[in-house]
């Protein structure tokens, strides 16, 4: 999943943050109602963690502007030292999934997470214990860096692999070239920008992601890609 965390204190968000890394979700870090809320604006995440007392905006206004304002039916849990049972309640009537307590403890709020992203359902199913994983019809042999469509094959480099998940992960979502950047290489750099490009050209030649093929990928504009189903277009 892509993840915001909303959390003001540099410690704990560190710690968060290693922790859901370690679950091969990739993070952003808010230490600011606004900053947070400035970001849902243009960057589709699938969990929002929200810590409720922050500068700005807390995380209960920043979960009322998601409901209310943006519309957005994004999961929501609450890591939160603000444990009383009346906060919870006007929490969780404001539209959170879930909440867990500070100080953090790992298992509990592992658990949580995973309990979340069960239900909202991946677009490729988790690896079996072949190593291999379906989306959209292809499917990818993590172990061997093949992927399979239908009767064709195709071995792929480390890095045009790990672009090619994400992308068939987040069918029909548009995803920021900086998210894409710092999931297949590590780091969000202005000198990564051609490199992206070229790799996104390979993939739309080997996997047949262009005009006429079963699936496109699409640039938007000042944004990213996203991968869409046949002729649609954005």
């Amino acid at each position: 999943m892509h993840i915001a965390l909303l959390e003001d204190e540099p410690d704990l968000a560190a710690e968060v943050r290693a922790l859901l890394e370690r679950e091969g979700h990739s993070v952003i870090t808010f230490r600011s109602g606004n900053h947070i809320i400035r970001a849902l604006a243009h960057d589709p995440f699938d969990l929002l963690v929200l810590d409720w007392n922050v500068p700005g905006p807390n995380g209960l206004d920043v979960l009322i502007h998601t409901r209310q304002q943006l519309q957005l039916r994004v999961p929501v849990i609450f890591l939160t030292s603000n444990l009383a049972e009346e906060q919870i309640v006007q929490a969780l009537n404001a539209g959170a999934d879930d909440y867990c307590g500070k100080p953090l403890r790992a298992p509990e709020f592992t658990a949580r997470l995973r309990a979340v992203e069960r239900r909202l359902g991946p677009s490729i199913a988790p690896a079996s214990p072949g190593g291999e994983t379906e989306g959209g019809g292809y499917r990818f042999n993590v172990a061997e860096r093949r992927v399979d469509m239908g009767e064709e094959s195709v071995t792929l480099g480390e890095k045009e692999f790990e672009l090619a998940r994400l992308l068939f992960q987040n069918i029909d979502r548009p995803i920021a070239r900086s998210r894409i950047m710092a999931h297949v290489w590590g780091r969000e750099e202005d000198e990564l920008s051609r490199t992206l490009d070229v790799h996104v050209s390979w993939l739309r030649r080997k996997l047949k992601l262009g005009a006429g093929g079963e699936w496109r990928l699409l640039v938007v504009r000042g944004y990213g890609y996203r991968l869409v189903k046949g002729e649609e277009t954005v």
